[in-house]
């Protein structure tokens, strides 16, 4: 009788939603969003992990990087995608997490944005 009642709050929290709240606040780090021309994306990594990750992506994409500038909590890259700028905006989120946004063209790219995130993703 036990194990019917327990299996009932189950399924009740499954159809309202609860837990969908509970494992997307697990997955967080790690998914992308789209918001505004820019892609985002936490990373499990240091400020300067992803910083420098950030750079050797842009060069083994061949991407020039024009201008950076790191402080304590944020850094930012300016790079040439083909015929269009693009940013890398690095926020700290914690010791050990890191946002990354990248915005491709004054509209932004979601494409290109994605491809200079995987290849940073493979530097770290």
């Amino acid at each position: 009788m036990r194990a019917i009642r327990n299996l009932a709050i189950l399924l009740v929290l499954l159809c309202t939603g609860c837990a969908a709240v509970v494992v997307g606040g697990a997955a967080a780090v790690g998914t992308y969003t789209y918001v505004a021309g820019q892609l985002k994306k936490t990373y499990n990594v240091n400020l300067d992990g992803a910083y420098q990750a950030s750079i050797a992506g842009c060069e083994s994409l061949g991407l020039p990087v024009l201008e950076r500038e790191k402080q304590l909590s944020q850094a930012t890259i300016k790079t040439r995608d083909a015929d269009r700028e693009a940013w890398i905006i690095l926020k700290a989120q914690s010791s050990t997490t890191t946002e990354i946004s990248i915005r491709v063209g004054y509209l932004g790219d979601e494409q290109a944005s994605r491809r200079i995130h995987d290849a940073i993703g493979a530097k770290l």
